[in-house]
């Protein structure tokens, strides 16, 4: 008899604690490989880690001889999607973001892109009038993500964005990255 309530208390701890004290809905993650621009000089990229998420701190300079005509500085109105498998190797050609008026879309709220312009600072407005700017805990929205193609933490991703400026691509921004969901724990709060 003691065997007995030994392996059914056995059973039902482990699944009290496998399963009841998880939250049964998926929490996504991002995690970043790489990020970096080309040219260097454009800008410098570092990857920082606060719990469980990811954020990039970095610095963007655009070359100050594209403002001597006060010319409009604009991000190129593409992203170039590539996915990878999960080792991030054999990446494929997946989609082409194009969109007209980028200059309001990037006032958008609630948008994949909007937390990650909205960490610049100065913020990214049209025109692109400063020579730096800083980029603090930037990173996209994963809800946004997994509603628009919920096969997405299947992938690695490959996103390539150019800056151009009197019509001619200054450089390119790379960004190589993972999504993934996991179930989080269930903080119990004992009653007094």
């Amino acid at each position: 008899m003691a065997a007995l309530k030994f392996i059914f208390t056995f059973i039902i701890g482990d699944f009290i604690e496998k399963v009841m004290l998880f939250n049964p809905m998926l929490t996504y993650s991002v995690r970043y490989k790489k990020v970096y621009a080309h040219p260097s000089h454009l800008g410098n990229f570092t990857i920082h880690q606060l719990k469980e998420t990811q954020f990039i701190n970095g610095n963007l300079t655009i070359p100050p001889n594209f403002f001597a005509d006060k010319v409009m500085l604009s991000v190129c109105p593409f992203w170039l999607f590539c996915r990878c498998d999960a080792d991030g190797i054999n990446c494929e050609y997946f989609q082409t973001w194009k969109l007209t008026d980028i200059c309001t879309k990037l006032k958008d709220k609630n948008q994949i892109w909007s937390r990650w312009y909205g960490s610049f600072d100065p913020p990214v407005v049209c025109p692109f009038d400063k020579v730096h700017y800083q980029m603090r805990n930037g990173t996209i929205d994963l809800g946004i993500a997994t509603l628009l193609y919920p096969l997405a933490t299947d992938y690695q991703w490959r996103v390539l964005q150019k800056i151009y400026g009197n019509n001619r691509c200054i450089g390119v921004m790379v960004i190589e990255v993972s999504i993934f969901g996991y179930r989080k724990k269930i903080k119990l709060i004992p009653k007094l």
